[in-house]
């Protein structure tokens, strides 16, 4: 069984989740000093969401005004993959070598943030739980 049914369920999980991120007193802060963009695209379902940290608060782009818009590093993976790396699930190093993730831009500044972003795997669960949905 997939994670998402639709990409509007993927949004509807995603999108509060991330955003949340961005005003979180932890987090928004590693990821204003990180001061690049991330753009994700994700697949089966589709979605992209687009996070500017070159401006604080950081601000989300969701769907078509994600689209549009360039990123200092563009990251492409499943969906599933996506709810498995807020989990805590997938180890980005082995995820890009294995090509599960795909990326082009700054990878040292990616790999630099992922350490910063352990407190979140937990937000992710407790978000999940929040809107009634336990994995």
């Amino acid at each position: 069984m997939t994670v998402f049914t639709s990409s509007d369920d993927m949004y509807a999980v995603f999108t509060p989740f991330m955003q949340s991120l961005t005003t979180d007193p932890v987090v928004g802060k590693k990821f204003v000093s990180a001061n690049t963009s991330f753009k994700v695209a994700h697949e089966d379902p589709d979605g992209v969401f687009l996070l500017d940290a070159t401006v604080d608060p950081p601000v989300l782009y969701v769907g078509e005004d994600a689209e549009g818009r360039t990123a200092e590093v563009d990251l492409t993976m499943s969906a599933e993959d996506g709810h498995k790396f807020w989990m805590g699930q997938l180890n980005l190093p082995v995820a890009l070598a294995r090509r599960k993730i795909k990326v082009s831009g700054g990878v040292a500044k990616l790999m630099g943030l992922v350490p910063a972003l352990q407190p979140a795997y937990e937000l992710y669960r407790s978000h999940l739980v929040s809107i009634g949905r336990e994995s």
